[in-house]
């Protein structure tokens, strides 16, 4: 993580051959100003101008590294990074980022508009652009104006006039804080002599816990080095990067446009409904979350339950447990179980570590568990921050087995043939016939139900372990999809999708 006084190290070494292009020199500073607002008023009136229909262009090159959904629990691949920027010196930004690994032969930049208070994100240049959901605005912003620190003065200063944020301190040290009124924890801005040097903010992660974002910057005069780490909700980076060129003439004010149609906001998957609680078959009940796009399990057995999957983060792993009680006051939750570690299945674990659950899982996910377990929740308490207890833990290999005079829930780890991680869980009831599973079997893609690329490979492991379903059940993708198919259904989409 970065911390507000830590001076960046070089990043020679990340960007091999850049030659860093001379900046423009400053314009004159004012007289010193002492409140935060009049400091950046200072810093946005020192902004390069461009002339008339003219932009302001500053190119960077770096190294992105990148802790994601990949086949292990701290898994991190770097990636070569190019980030363009754009700005027409009025509060109109633009952001084009291109990633790759060394390996790949050919790259796409993906873009952000920020222009007249609205912020528009495209995957591609070819494809529509998009409004960004209002839960994801933030962290995008600090993208878009990461290169160039006088917008985000800009956008800071605008932020007090408004009274969407405070700011508090008295500029010691050059350091303020700067609160919005919803996160429970201020940001902390270091300001200097040519600009921001760092904006710092301590914020409550779903999954994570208490987790630190920002920006930090070398100047010569112009930024010449920044670095920032961004923790999203499924997702976390850090980024590395020297500045290659600065130009004040570049022509293209017409790319800065608002288009005169973007599509909406796509639904955000946060927490804003109550989940739907189904039976599936005797003993097995299906909690659909519509909001989050995913769908658990609940097991019953004769004198307890066992849950499996809960994604996102301990919120919602907790109104799972309350929905549990709620239906089953005399019966405790004694296991929880998930697929593999990536969030939208294993988000929600400290719910179930609160209850006194077992967590149950296959050895290369301990360290994970037991880490999500310790993470600090002091911003935003949960409820094994609340109310601390032990984790009780299990690990297994290939097989794990529930079962009682009512129910019997089989564990089956299929590893690598997952195509997907290289621990993988799938569920089987073998008294209900029926499998458990996620991201293996269908999609639904412009209304039409199709098998996934792992469909295959996913039912030849399912015979490998002498699995032989009637009907088999998804967590996801749930929104827009089936929930269940025969076997004789999968089999024949199975079948559609060969050539």
């Amino acid at each position: 993580m970065l911390s507000v006084r830590r001076k960046l190290p070089a990043l020679a070494v990340l960007v091999l051959g850049t030659a860093v292009a001379a900046a423009p020199a400053p314009r004159a500073r004012p007289a010193p100003a002492t409140s935060l607002a009049s400091r950046l008023d200072a810093l946005v009136k020192l902004a390069p101008a461009p002339g008339a229909g003219r932009l302001v262009e500053a190119r960077y090159d770096g190294v992105v590294e990148l802790e994601a959904h990949f086949r292990k629990p701290g898994e991190k691949r770097q990636y070569r990074s190019r980030r363009r920027y754009l700005a027409d010196g009025r509060g109109a930004v633009r952001l084009d980022w291109t990633t790759w690994l060394e390996s790949d032969t050919t790259s796409t930049p993906e873009s952000w508009l920020f222009t007249r208070g609205t912020l528009l994100h495209r995957d591609a240049p070819d494809d529509a652009w998009r409004a960004v959901a209002a839960d994801r605005r933030d962290l995008a912003l600090a993208q878009v104006l990461a290169g160039l620190p006088w917008e985000a003065a800009r956008q800071l200063k605008a932020g007090l006039a408004s009274g969407a944020l405070r700011a508090s301190g008295s500029g010691e040290n050059g350091v303020w804080r700067v609160a919005d009124g919803r996160s429970p924890a201020a940001s902390a801005l270091t300001l200097g002599g040519g600009g921001i040097v760092s904006f710092m903010t301590n914020r409550a992660h779903p999954r994570l816990g208490d987790v630190r974002d920002g920006i930090a910057y070398v100047y010569s005069p112009a930024p010449s080095e920044v670095r920032q780490v961004i923790h999203e909700r499924d997702q976390q980076w850090s980024l590395a990067e020297r500045r290659v060129s600065f130009r004040l003439d570049v022509d293209g004010d017409t790319l800065l446009l608002l288009p005169p149609s973007f599509l909406p906001a796509e639904p955000s998957d946060s927490i804003r409904s109550a989940p739907t609680l189904s039976p599936v078959a005797p003993g097995i009940w299906s909690v659909d979350m519509e909001d989050l796009d995913t769908r658990s399990l609940i097991v019953e057995f004769d004198d307890r339950l066992a849950v499996l999957e809960a994604a996102v983060g301990s919120e919602n792993g907790e109104r799972i447990v309350d929905l549990a009680k709620r239906q089953w006051p005399s019966k405790p939750i004694r296991h929880f179980l998930f697929s593999h570690y990536h969030p939208h299945y294993a988000g929600g674990v400290r719910a179930f570590v609160a209850e006194g659950a077992m967590i149950v899982t296959t050895p290369g996910n301990e360290a994970f568990v037991r880490q999500s377990a310790a993470w600090p929740f002091r911003l935003k308490p949960d409820r094994l921050a609340r109310s601390p207890r032990p984790l009780s833990l299990r690990t297994f290999q290939r097989r794990f087995e529930l079962a009682d005079s009512t129910n019997r829930l089989v564990a089956v780890d299929i590893g690598a043939r997952s195509d997907h991680t290289d621990e993988f869980v799938v569920f089987w009831f073998p008294k209900q016939r029926l499998v458990f599973e996620t991201e293996q079997g269908w999609v639904t893609v412009d209304g039409k139900l199709r098998a996934t690329r792992r469909a295959e490979n996913f039912m030849k492991a399912l015979a490998e372990e002498g699995i032989e379903p009637d009907r088999l059940i998804q967590s996801w993708p749930m929104r827009g999809n089936r929930a269940e198919l025969s076997r004789a259904e999968l089999d024949s989409l199975i079948l559609a999708r060969k050539p």
